[in-house]
């Protein structure tokens, strides 16, 4: 059984996937030269969403063990927070295509850095959901700094200086 403190990280990392995923979406729409970048994160973080809502499902079942340890809703909200003050600058064209792939990247950094997934303790059949997620998250980081370095806007800013 999940303790309240439990749940509400939960909750919140659920969300956090979500905003993320909405984000990412909002970027392929305002820099269209990267959309397939940008639809690729979309795509598996509305699937990271669903993972954690299953993670949720089977902790709550016992199934799996969720050591939240120095977590803090408070932390995870803060993040959320951050993503949907970037959603409304994304919206409001004061971001740049480079701008939002540098956050992009420093986002799935600070999500590999807090180790967020390596909290669970799942059970053998539910490890594979941990395992995605976790080479997903680097993947993106990856995908999202080859992008930074071999754009045009990066081109011409090596140029320059």
């Amino acid at each position: 059984m999940l303790k309240d403190r439990q749940i509400q990280i939960l909750m919140a990392m659920h969300t956090l996937e979500k905003s993320i995923g909405e984000l990412y979406s909002l970027f392929a729409e305002k820099f269209p030269g990267h959309s397939d970048l940008w639809k690729r994160l979309s795509e598996d973080e509305q699937g990271h969403a669903e993972a954690v809502r299953k993670l949720y499902q089977i902790s709550y079942d016992g199934q799996s063990v969720f050591a939240e340890e120095n977590i803090k809703p408070e932390a995870v909200q803060s993040i959320i927070d951050y993503v949907k003050e970037i959603h409304a600058s994304a919206t409001l064209g004061k971001l740049s295509a480079q701008k939002a792939l540098g956050i992009t990247y420093d986002l799935e950094n600070s999500l590999l850095e807090k180790t967020i997934f390596q909290h669970f303790k799942a059970t053998s059949q539910f490890v594979n959901i941990l395992q995605v997620l976790r080479k997903q998250t680097k993947e993106h980081a990856v995908m999202t700094k080859t992008e930074m370095e071999t754009s045009p806007q990066a081109d011409m800013q090596r140029k320059a200086g």
